[in-house]
């Protein structure tokens, strides 16, 4: 007996919810509105769901209808990457000085990741905070993997730079 297509829809949304959540967080300032475009995305999905060949590419697929909607949201406007989200989501089992420190650690590599171009930002998003591979990658911002993998290398390198520029302005 085959399983209805909701079942399958319900697994993959349960799988993929935290990470586009993430990823949302990443990509708008408030938390109401990052759960509001997450459902927006969930919804095209199911939508067009029968338009998905396989479902080993929904998560590619997925993140490529989240990122064409926070481009919807953020049309004529520049986008701001604010972490603030994350620093919220962490455990209340986790000790209150780590807590403190990972908010500290957070609000620095925000600001590294800000310093960065806009395509370097996106691919570092999708890569750490969406989880996806470099193929899921290159399907949302519609390039080859070994494209992707090449961005990837570069914008870790520029990354690096910033922190530990930042690390100097620390220390001088």
């Amino acid at each position: 007996m085959e399983r209805p297509i909701a079942d399958d829809f319900a697994r993959l949304y349960e799988e993929y919810l935290p990470r586009i959540l993430n990823y949302m967080r990443l990509r708008v300032d408030e938390e109401a509105l990052a759960e509001d475009l997450t459902a927006l995305t969930f919804e095209r999905a199911l939508t067009a769901w029968g338009g998905l060949r396989s479902q080993a590419a929904f998560g590619g697929w997925l993140f490529r209808i989240a990122h064409n909607t926070v481009a919807e949201y953020y049309r004529g406007r520049r986008q701001v990457l604010p972490l603030d989200g994350l620093a919220e989501a962490q455990s209340d089992d986790e000790p209150v000085e780590r807590r403190m420190e990972r908010a500290e650690e957070l609000v620095v590599l925000r600001e590294a990741l800000r310093a960065l171009p806009e395509r370097d930002q996106e691919v570092i998003v999708l890569k750490f905070i969406g989880g996806l591979g470099n193929q899921e990658i290159g399907q949302v911002m519609g390039l080859r993997a070994g494209h992707v993998a090449v961005l990837l290398y570069r914008a870790l390198r520029k990354m690096r730079a910033e922190l530990e520029k930042g690390r100097g302005d620390e220390r001088g």
